[in-house]
């Protein structure tokens, strides 16, 4: 039991960041130095999209049914993950703007953050955490009912 419950973080961690996990761990490694100003660019265009918001604000809302499949963790352990999440911003933030700047030229940066700034790039951010949650909730009834299927081929229901 011991084992399991030093297990379940590092679990509980893989689980709260998802499908990002996957993309992560195919990600090449932070680059060691980014132009200023093309990480200065890039750190107004992931405010002008809300990603550290809505990366976080993500994790956060896995955290209920985390809780509920481990039941067994106690509540002090739910309120320093959370708190964890909440002071992780400013990190996930600077590892972002390395990709972003990284990836794009200062021109496609501004481009970028032109499009977010705009009245259409403006409602796909505010629209965008509502369509992530409903395709979220898509595809866990779309799993449900595949999940059922194949094992009731298998005859396991």
């Amino acid at each position: 039991m011991d084992r399991m419950l030093r297990t379940i973080p590092l679990t509980l961690l893989v689980a709260l960041c998802g499908a990002h996990t996957r993309v992560l761990a195919q990600v090449r490694p932070l680059p060691a130095v980014v132009d200023s100003t093309r990480l200065a660019a890039a750190k107004q265009l992931l405010d002008a999209m809300g990603a550290v918001d809505l990366l976080l604000g993500g994790m956060k809302a896995s955290l209920p049914g985390a809780r509920m499949a481990l039941p067994q963790l106690p509540q002090e352990y739910w309120t320093r993950l959370q708190d964890s999440i909440s002071r992780a911003a400013p990190e996930v933030l600077d590892s972002l703007a390395l990709l972003y700047a990284d990836t794009y030229s200062l021109e496609e940066l501004h481009q970028l953050t032109a499009f977010w700034e705009s009245p259409i790039g403006q409602k796909v951010r505010a629209t965008q955490p509502q369509l992530v949650s409903e395709a979220a909730a898509f595809a866990r009834r779309w799993g449900a009912r595949v999940g059922y299927a194949i094992g009731a081929s298998l005859g396991l229901n």
